[in-house]
């Protein structure tokens, strides 16, 4: 009998044991899923993290709301309108409509054919080269400019660079066929002048140079002067 005991204790412990190891299974399982769920989810982004690609920083136009007091804004224009700024001014058109009113876009307000050397020199100072005869050198604008015996302006000579960037057969392409075209190789190895005339309605005629070489094609510098000057 004794023994019939025991073995049916091993049988109640064996029940038990098998009982426990599904219970802890169960439980390892559980904990296991809860874990990698867990983990799962830690690495999923929320939408806190969302991140946003920055704007461009060429084309930037922010308004910021400062709780009711006032909105701040940033605005940046890209480079490229900066550039056709400066080319309109330069254009031929831009050039010819300026020298009918005797100036040319380069120059300050006020100077051009006509102005007193007084003018000048309030608007430029003394000639970069000293000179106070009737050529006034001024390199630092890429102007020559000439006075008359009644030291007023009657010649100017700009090699600008945003003129040098011009060739001659957008010129005349703007403005049609020269006057006058003039072949100055001579003086200077392949050069040549394109000249325009131009009238106004006081009766007083101006002429528009375009120095060009003829092998690049491209403007050299430009000159406007009074109809007293041959060219």
């Amino acid at each position: 009998m004794k023994h019939t005991h025991q073995s049916h204790d091993r049988k109640k412990l064996a029940c038990k044991l098998i009982t426990t190891s599904a219970f802890l299974a169960i439980g390892f399982a559980v904990m296991t899923g809860c874990s990698n769920s867990g983990e799962a989810k830690s690495t999923a982004p929320t939408k806190a993290e969302t991140v946003t690609p920055p704007a461009s920083s060429t084309d930037q136009n922010t308004d910021l709301n400062t709780n009711g007091q006032g909105t701040i804004s940033t605005h940046q224009e890209p480079a490229s309108s900066t550039a056709s700024s400066h080319s309109k001014h330069s254009s031929a058109a831009a050039i010819f409509s300026a020298a009918k009113q005797g100036t040319l876009p380069n120059l300050p307000k006020g100077l051009g054919l006509g102005t007193s050397s007084d003018l000048l020199f309030e608007l430029w100072g003394k000639s970069e080269s000293g000179s106070t005869g009737p050529m006034r050198s001024y390199a630092k604008y890429h102007t020559d400019i000439m006075l008359d015996g009644s030291d007023k302006v009657t010649e100017i000579t700009s090699s600008d660079p945003d003129y040098k960037k011009l060739l001659i057969k957008q010129v005349v392409d703007e403005l049609g066929q020269p006057t006058e075209t003039v072949d100055t190789s001579r003086d200077i190895p392949d050069t040549a002048e394109a000249n325009y005339t131009i009238n106004n309605t006081s009766g007083l005629s101006y002429y528009l140079v375009f120095s060009y070489q003829t092998k690049t094609q491209k403007v050299n510098y430009i000159r406007l002067y009074f109809n007293s000057k041959t060219p």
